[in-house]
């Protein structure tokens, strides 16, 4: 028998919903980690944008203290709380009024309604400084300041942290080889190799083949390097010059900030070398005070001042010339101070004459003597000081006028002449004449460099002209017989400053008691040295005072080793500034096989020219161009080389930055 046997069939309907299922749960999983990645994402794009929001307000913060502390050390007011900032400076109601979200800021320490602000102290002594001032040295205060800002009203309250680190730096501005508080242009007829630091607060124009820039070369202006001077029309140089670093120049630079006030107006920072200000005013406590010797005028150890008449009615009869010691001490000690230099309660110390010119009526004598009884002496025609003396001769360029001259002469300068030899001789204690000079400053210089007053000698003296300007006359000073500096002011050196222009007649500062550096481009054998006035002009040693009326007199080879700072006439309507080339003004032929400049020091020009203001006129009128052999002075890139009264420019540097 056959038995046919069916196979069992299955219902699959089943097998179906279940696969069905299962990739239904798939999909609902990979949709639930796709919608939970979403809202993750979102959530995390959520609080990352707020994190970077926050420390968008956290830097505002930071960057509101700087400004107002900033603000502070231009003005010589920041104080050395920096607990005052981080209370007072921080982002209020009005500040945040616009801003879509509202910040509360704490310290370091988790303090609300406070940033931190670590404010050091300044450095005694200079260092290397950073960012676009690399090279150069300044004394520094570092600070830091970090704000922490943590939002308000918000679902994700992400606070963030901005810390920054900076330095507030006070700059020699000696340090530069050159520095202009205006627009710079050099344009040298002959070879000229700069080897220092350029620093521009305005523009820089270099238009000459011969010219060779080795060092840095810094603008805030625009730094143009080409045939036509952008900032006189119409005039042009020879080509463009050549710069040895790679990189140079650069132009867009932060201005350096002057030593006066927050305006760096040219016209406004020649108060450095002015008359203090009624708030500073001479021989009061606020002008020996750390603003008010940023006036120069109140900084000088000595100051000097003469009669605009030539005499005073004040006993001695005939004297012209009156010289103060200034020291915020006033006490004395134990110094036997005569009796005679007594001035109680004021910070001046009047220095009794030591030279005098006497009579009998039948013949006149000189004297370098005590006269302890002048007020009472009638037959006393002149007193005065021994290096001080009153001269006159003629400037062609300031009285040019086409070669005219002020009635066919020159313009007249009525000078104070400081005769460096005789200064010296004066503060040693002795005169001219090889004798004891009871009246000189050696009394003086001892106070001065006592460590309870200022811990250095004499090194400074401020000038003061009082004859008027006028268009015949020009009062200036000059400097003579200053082949060495004083000895008694060494190692320190000796700084000369008046508003006035100012005279150098023959070789300055080329020696010192170890050895010469005359007619070299090396200052080994010099001692720090500064000149500063409206305008600064070099006679050479064989300058004679001549008549009224020469006209561009031969010249002899000259050594001048000094920083300057001064004051030039600016370009404009076509007239050339005669270019940093002519910084040195010059009266005599230095052509040919006549004399080479030797120059050794630091150029600062800070302001317009307000006494000697006559355009500059090609060689040939009243000056032959010079072989000029000039040079940085490499001493002033250390503190101790720096010359009494170097003025400091302010800079703020930014070094580290970081979020978190």
């Amino acid at each position: 028998m056959q038995t046919l046997s069916r196979p069992i069939q299955r219902n699959r309907t089943g097998f179906a919903l279940i696969i069905t299922m299962c990739f239904l749960i798939v999909a609902l999983i990979v949709f639930g980690s796709v919608m939970y990645w979403i809202t993750s994402n979102s959530r995390v794009t959520a609080r990352n944008n707020q994190f970077n929001m926050s420390e968008a307000a956290a830097e505002a913060a930071t960057e509101k203290v700087l400004s107002q502390m900033n603000w502070d050390y231009i003005s010589q007011s920041l104080t050395n709380s920096g607990a005052h900032y981080g209370s007072t400076c921080i982002p209020n109601s009005t500040d945040q009024a616009t801003w879509p979200i509202q910040y509360v800021y704490s310290d370091t320490n988790g303090s609300n309604n406070s940033i931190s602000v670590n404010l050091g102290t300044m450095t005694t002594y200079t260092v290397p400084l950073n960012s676009q001032y690399t090279g150069l040295y300044g004394e520094i205060q570092p600070c830091t300041i970090t704000a922490t800002a943590t939002p308000i009203g918000v679902p994700y309250a992400v606070p963030a942290t901005v810390s920054e680190s900076i330095q507030f730096a006070s700059i020699p501005l000696f340090q530069f080889a050159i520095f202009y508080n205006m627009d710079l242009e050099i344009d040298p007829g002959a070879a000229m190799t700069i080897t220092g630091s350029i620093w521009s607060n305005g523009g820089i124009w270099t238009g000459a083949t011969l010219l060779t820039l080795a060092n840095t070369v810094s603008s805030v202006g625009i730094a143009t390097n080409c045939i036509p001077d952008p900032f006189c029309s119409g005039y042009n140089g020879s080509g463009p010059s050549t710069y040895s670093m790679a990189g140079q120049p650069t132009s867009g630079n932060d201005r350096l900030t002057m030593p006066i006030g927050t305006n760096n107006d040219p016209a406004a920072v020649e108060a450095i070398i002015n008359l203090p200000p009624s708030n500073y005013a001479l021989n009061t406590a606020a002008a020996l005070t750390t603003n008010g010797e940023i006036y120069l005028a109140n900084g000088a150890d000595l100051f000097l001042t003469n009669f605009s008449t030539g005499v005073s009615s004040a006993t001695p009869r005939g004297t012209n010339m009156i010289l103060y010691y200034q020291d915020a001490n006033t006490s004395y000690g134990s110094y036997p101070k005569p009796t005679n230099w007594d001035n109680p309660g004021t910070y001046w110390t009047q220095m009794p004459y030591d030279f005098y010119i006497m009579t009998n009526r039948v013949a006149k004598s000189t004297f370098f003597t005590n006269i302890v009884n002048a007020s009472i002496s009638t037959n006393i025609l002149y007193a005065g000081y021994s290096f001080l003396t009153n001269v006159i001769f003629y400037d062609w360029r300031e009285g040019w006028n086409n070669g005219n001259g002020i009635g066919g002469k020159g313009k007249t300068v009525q000078a104070v002449q400081i005769n460096i030899g005789n200064f010296d001789a004066w503060l040693s204690g002795n005169n001219m004449s090889g004798g004891t000079n009871m009246n000189g400053g050696q009394y003086c210089n001892a106070v001065c460099s006592d460590p309870s007053h200022k811990s250095h000698p004499i090194d400074s003296i401020y000038v003061y002209n009082s004859v008027p300007l006028t268009g015949t006359t020009l009062p200036a000073v000059r400097v003579a017989n200053g082949g060495m500096l004083p000895t008694h002011s060494a190692p320190y050196g000796f700084t000369v400053v008046t508003p006035m222009p100012l005279y150098v007649w023959g070789n300055y500062n080329y020696q010192n008691t170890s050895g010469s550096s005359l007619s070299q481009n090396s200052t080994t054998y010099t001692w720090p040295a500064a000149l500063m006035g409206d305008s600064i002009t070099i006679l050479s040693g064989i300058w004679n005072d001549p008549p009224a009326t020469t006209v561009n007199p031969k010249s002899s080879t000259t050594t001048v080793n000094a920083a300057m700072l001064e004051g030039i006439v600016r370009s404009t309507n076509g007239l050339y500034s005669g270019g940093l080339e002519n910084f040195l003004r010059l009266l005599e032929d230095w052509s040919g096989a006549n004399a080479t400049l030797w120059y050794n020091g630091s150029i600062n020009v800070m302001f317009p020219s307000q006494y000697a203001t006559n355009y500059w006129q090609a060689p040939g009128n009243y000056y032959g161009a010079p072989t000029r052999k000039w040079a940085f002075d490499t001493n002033f890139t250390a503190q101790a080389g720096l010359p009494p009264l170097t003025p400091q420019a302010k800079g703020v540097i930014r070094g580290s930055w970081s979020g978190y």
